[in-house]
C-alpha cells in the first residue's frame, strides 16, 4: 500500500517534467492510459494462457463489467487532479487531494456502520495539518480559484473510490486481472475527457518520451499493489497510508527539479510519515500487512 502511494508522489515530478518538456495534459494522460492498459493486458493474456491465477475468462461477466465501471474512478482521479493544477496552484492542488485521507475514513465508517477508531481519527487529522505544512500553503498570498477547488476536491473523491473498489470490487480475482480491467476503466474515462483536445492537436513522440514512465507509475504499479494492498489494510486505513505521496512528491521535486523547501515543510512532512506509523499502528500490533 505504501509502495503504491510512492508511485504517485514520484509521478507529479515526471508530470512536471513532462509538461516543461511542451506535452499538453491530455497528450500525457492519454498515453499513461494507453500504455497502461497495453502492458496490463498482455500480461493478463499470459497469465490466461499460462493458467496463472484466475484470468478475467473465469470471472462472471458482471464482476468484469463492475471492475471495468470502478476502473473509471482511476480515470477521473487523474482528469481532475491535472485540471486543478491547471487552475489552481500546485500547492493547493496537493492539499485537495490529501482530502482523501478523511475522505476515506468517512466513507469506511458509513459503509461499515462502525465508527473510526482513534489511531485511525489521529492519523487523518495529523496527515491534513502535515499536509498544509508541508506544501507551505500559509505562507502564499493568493485567493483560492474556485474552479481549481472543486476539481481537487472532485480528485480527492475519486481517489477514494479507487481506495473503495480495490477493496470491494472483484476481490475473488488476482491483482493482474483486476488491474487491467480497472485500467481498461480508467482508460474509457480519461479518454471520453481528453478526446475534444486530442483530436485537434496529438504529439505521438510523448509516448516514447514520457508515456512509459507516467504509465508505469501512474498506470501498471499503482491499481496492481493496491489490489494486494487496500484488501488486507481496509478504506480508511489505506487512504492514510496513501498519504505518503506527499512526502515522496517533495522529495522528488527537491531532487529532480531543485525546489527549495523550508523548515516548516520538512516538519509537515515529518508530521505525515507520523501519521502513517500512527495509522498502522494497530494493524502491526495484529500482525497484518
Amino acid at each position: 500500500m505504501l509502495s503504491g502511494g510512492a508511485c504517485y508522489g514520484v509521478l507529479a515530478t515526471i508530470v512536471r517534467l513532462a509538461y516543461q518538456d511542451g506535452f499538453t495534459p491530455a497528450e500525457v494522460l492519454s498515453s499513461q492510459f494507453l500504455i497502461g492498459a497495453a502492458v496490463l493486458g498482455v500480461a493478463a493474456f499470459a497469465q490466461r494462457r499460462f493458467g496463472w491465477g484466475m484470468a478475467a475468462g473465469h470471472l462472471a461477466p458482471m464482476t468484469i463489467g463492475k471492475l471495468i465501471l470502478g476502473g473509471t474512478s482511476i480515470g477521473l482521479t487523474g482528469t481532475f487532479y491535472y485540471l486543478s493544477v491547471a487552475h489552481a496552484f500546485v500547492s493547493l492542488s496537493i492539499v485537495l487531494l490529501m482530502q482523501s485521507v478523511w475522505m476515506g475514513v468517512v466513507l469506511e465508517a458509513i459503509l461499515t456502520k462502525q465508527l473510526p477508531d482513534t489511531s485511525k481519527l489521529a492519523g487523518a487529522a495529523i496527515v491534513l495539518i502535515g499536509s498544509v505544512m508541508a506544501t507551505n500553503l500559509l505562507a502564499v498570498d493568493f485567493k483560492p480559484d474556485t474552479t481549481g477547488v472543486i476539481y481537487g476536491l472532485l480528485a480527492a473523491a475519486s481517489y477514494t473510490a479507487v481506495m473503495w473498489c480495490s477493496k470491494h470490487v472483484g476481490v475473488n480475482a488476482d491483482a493482474i486481472t483486476r488491474g487491467f480491467l480497472m485500467i481498461v476503466g480508467g482508460a474509457i474515462a480519461a479518454l471520453a475527457i481528453a478526446l475534444p483536445q486530442l483530436v485537434t492537436s496529438f504529439d505521438l513522440s510523448v509516448f516514447w518520451k514520457w508515456g512509459w514512465v507516467v504509465a508505469l507509475f501512474g498506470t501498471i504499479l499503482p491499481p496492481f499493489l493496491f489490489a494486494r494492498g487496500v484488501p488486507l489494510t481496509g478504506v480508511g486505513l489505506a487512504a492514510i497510508l496513501g498519504a505518503v505521496e506527499l512526502p515522496v512528491a517533495i522529495i522528488m521535486a527537491r531532487t529532480l527539479l531543485g525546489e527549495r523547501f523550508s523548515p516548516i515543510q520538512w516538519l509537515g512532512v515529518g508530521l505525515i510519515v507520523a501519521a502513517i506509523v500512527v495509522g498502522n499502528r494497530r494493524r502491526s500490533k495484529t500482525g497484518g500487512v
